[in-house]
């Protein structure tokens, strides 16, 4: 049983660390500007199509996924990272003003940039797993995010752990990290992806 269950840990370490290196070997290969969306999708569906399979986990395969409508992807990552932007930039400027007032719009723009971010990454699980535009992702996504608030707020904490983990240790960054939030968010999204299923 314990041999079992260090080859099982073992195999889910190697499978993320196999899916972290494509990650960054892909986004370079965009230039990183341009690499990040695809190389995420990339990824992301490799996971998808293969779970804990570390065998079925192929650089071509991956490459092949990477140069597949790769200027949409990128439309698409790059129209929720700039929104995110934007509020981001509106965030600093209302720390410099002074009136009580202010906090309800601070905390409605921490609403919108929780919101905005939960729903870039569920659209890009939705449609690695399955073939749906992204225009019905992104409605799949907002109902995900209003779906289950307990589970919500627990998937915006583990967001943060892996920053915070990451941002301590910047070896997990090369070596893990981005793996390891896939998998994560995956795992999150389990109980939304049994209801599409249930609607097929």
């Amino acid at each position: 049983m314990i041999g079992q269950a260090t080859q099982s840990a073992f195999t889910k370490v190697y499978v993320v660390f196999l899916m972290t290196i494509f990650f960054w070997v892909y986004t370079l290969a965009g230039l990183v500007v341009l690499g990040i969306g695809p190389a995420l999708r990339a990824v992301t569906e490799m996971f998808m199509d293969n779970q804990w399979q570390y065998r079925e986990y192929h650089f071509k395969a991956g490459w092949r996924q990477f140069k597949t409508d790769f200027w949409h992807v990128n439309l698409h990552s790059w129209t929720f990272l700039g929104i995110i932007a934007i509020l981001v930039y509106n965030l600093y400027l209302s720390t410099q003003l002074k009136f009580s007032w202010i906090l309800i719009v601070q905390f409605l723009i921490i609403f919108a940039i929780a919101l905005t971010f939960s729903m870039g990454i569920f659209t890009l699980l939705l449609r690695s797993r399955y073939d749906v535009s992204f225009k019905n992702a992104v409605k799949l996504a907002a109902a995900q995010f209003f779906d289950n608030f307990p589970r919500l707020l627990l998937f915006l904490v583990a967001t943060i752990a892996v920053i915070a983990a990451a941002a301590k240790w910047p070896g997990l960054i090369l070596f893990l990290a981005p793996g390891t939030y896939i998998v994560v968010a995956n795992w999150f999204s389990r109980k939304w992806y049994t209801k599409i299923d249930q609607l097929l």
